[in-house]
C-alpha cells in the first residue's frame, strides 16, 4: 500500500471535528413584543431532531425590545431587536449540519398562562442563525379569570405583559372577553384597570374566552373560586 492512499484511508477513518456553533433564540409574542424577564422568562430546549437527544436548555431573559422597531411594521428581514432584548444563548458543537428542534414554553408568570410550541430548523457548523437569531413566533395570549364578589373578573396581558388599556398600542376595544355558562357566552366589560374586564355572570360559568381581534391572538382560562 503506497503512502497516498494510506494517507487517504485515515483520513476517511477520522471522525469530523465538532465545530461549535452558536445559536441565539428569542420568542415574540403575537400582535406585540418580545417575551422576557417581566413575565417570567420562556424555558427553551435544543434538541437533535432525529434522535431527541438534548443538545442544550435554559431560560430567555431580558427585556421586551423597543417598542418602535417592534411595532412600526419594519420591512421584511429588517433586525428588530437590540442588545437589552430577551434572548437564550446557547453553543452546540456539530461536526455537519444537523436538523434542531427547539421547545419552547411561556411566559412563566403568572401562573397557568404558559404556551408551548417546537419549531425545527438546519444548523450549519460554524454558521449562526443570522439577524435576530431563531426567532419563535408564540400564538395567545396571558389570561386569568376568577369569581369576585359577585362577578366574573379577567385579567389580560399580550404573552409579553404588554398592557391592554385605553389609548395604548392594545387599545382595550379591540379584545373580546367571554365568560361561557355552557354553550352561552356572557360579554366581559372593560373594568377600569389595566387589562381587567368583568361582568355579573350566572352560576354555572367554567370558562373565560379572550380575543384580540387586530392580531387574531386567542386564549382561554378556567374560573376559579
Amino acid at each position: 500500500m503506497n503512502k497516498l492512499v494510506a494517507l487517504i484511508l485515515v483520513a476517511a477513518a477520522t471522525p469530523a471535528l465538532a465545530v461549535p456553533t452558536p445559536v441565539t433564540v428569542r420568542v415574540l409574542s403575537q400582535g406585540a413584543k418580545f417575551i422576557g424577564t417581566g413575565m417570567g422568562g420562556v424555558d427553551v430546549v435544543l434538541a437533535d431532531a432525529a434522535t431527541g437527544a438534548p443538545l442544550a436548555q435554559g431560560r430567555i431573559e431580558g427585556g421586551t425590545g423597543d417598542t418602535a422597531k417592534i411595532m412600526n411594521g419594519s420591512p421584511r428581514g429588517t433586525p428588530i431587536a437590540d442588545a437589552n432584548t430577551a434572548r437564550f444563548d446557547a453553543m452546540i458543537d456539530i461536526s455537519e449540519p444537523k436538523e434542531i428542534r427547539v421547545a419552547v414554553m411561556g411566559p412563566m408568570k403568572p401562573a397557568g398562562v404558559a404556551v408551548a410550541k417546537i419549531e425545527t430548523r438546519w444548523l450549519i457548523p460554524g454558521q449562526p442563525v443570522v439577524g435576530d437569531g431563531w426567532v419563535v413566533d408564540l400564538p395567545g395570549l396571558a389570561l386569568t379569570a376568577r369569581r369576585e364578589a359577585g362577578q366574573v373578573v379577567a385579567d389580560v396581558s399580550m404573552l409579553c405583559g404588554c398592557p391592554i388599556a385605553p389609548g395604548t398600542l392594545w387599545d382595550e376595544k379591540r379584545f373580546e372577553l367571554k365568560a361561557w355558562v355552557g354553550a352561552t357566552a356572557v360579554p366581559l366589560k372593560w373594568a377600569g384597570q389595566t387589562g381587567r374586564f368583568a361582568a355579573a355572570v350566572p352560576a354555572g360559568a367554567s370558562w373565560v374566552t379572550a380575543v384580540d381581534t387586530l392580531s387574531g391572538a386567542t386564549s382561554a382560562a378556567r374560573i376559579t373560586p
